[in-house]
């Protein structure tokens, strides 16, 4: 009698399986590409996950609040040649657009806020200025009513600061995507077109923390304190990072 396999044989994945949307676009790129629809599908759900975030959960339970966020990690393994670089590429296009589209508009937008900043730096010393005066005379009413306008201006200059929305990032450190997750709570994704070279990093010496961060964030919903004596308090108030490489 013949051995058994020592591996079970892989599944292929049925055209039924791929959500209706996406099928006509996945089986298209799979045919163009030359490659089985898995190697699209991957890549195209992982950052469709990464989109939705955090604006959805799931309640497993009728009777318990027991959440989950639809964040997905996902890799695809192939020996070199077998186009995963180009096919991840093609699958992410959307992804690229929307991130090209936030790029132009934060932009637009910083500009606008950078004139906004200018403009509230003038009235703070104006203000300033009227404050001093009001000290100097004794007017304790003059001097109450200018230190809430100055609360007022001290606000809209903090106000005053463009946030770029972003869908993904390649390379960042673990204090880096902890700032842009506290920029960007609903989620974004880690891309890596080499992802053993990534999972090798998280061996290196001093970054031993670094897989607790990653596996916290798989849940999306955990929040997560960075405490440093120089850059001081970031508190994040959930983690939610999607990841897909190669």
């Amino acid at each position: 009698d013949e051995l058994p396999p020592l591996v079970a044989p892989v599944h292929t994945l049925s055209d039924n399986l791929i959500p209706p949307l996406m099928r006509p676009w996945i089986l298209d790129v799979s045919e163009r590409m030359q490659v089985t629809p898995e190697f699209v599908v991957g890549p195209a759900l992982v950052a469709l996950s990464a989109v939705v975030g955090r604006m959805i959960g799931i309640h497993p339970k009728q009777q318990d609040d027991w959440l989950v966020v639809p964040n997905l990690w996902g890799a695809i393994v192939a020996r070199p040649g077998y186009f995963k670089s180009p096919t991840i590429a093609e699958a992410l296009k959307p992804l690229e657009r929307l991130s090209d589209d936030a790029r132009k508009d934060f932009e637009q937008s910083k500009q606008q806020m950078t004139s906004a900043q200018t403009v509230s730096e003038m009235q703070l010393e104006a203000v300033k200025d009227l404050v001093k005066r009001a000290i100097k005379d004794g007017n304790q009413a003059e001097i109450d009513r200018l230190r809430e306008r100055l609360e007022e201006i001290e606000k809209d200059h903090e106000n005053a600061s463009a946030i770029e929305k972003r869908y993904k990032t390649n390379d960042a450190t673990v204090e880096k995507v902890a700032r842009l997750l506290n920029d960007n709570p609903n989620g974004i994704l880690l891309l890596r077109d080499e992802l053993n070279g990534w999972l090798q990093s998280l061996n290196k010496a001093g970054r031993e923390g670094d897989r607790e961060f990653y596996l916290e964030a798989w849940n999306g919903y955990g929040s997560y304190t960075v405490d440093r004596i120089g850059s001081g308090t970031l508190h994040v108030p959930a983690l939610c990072l999607s990841i897909f490489g190669g």
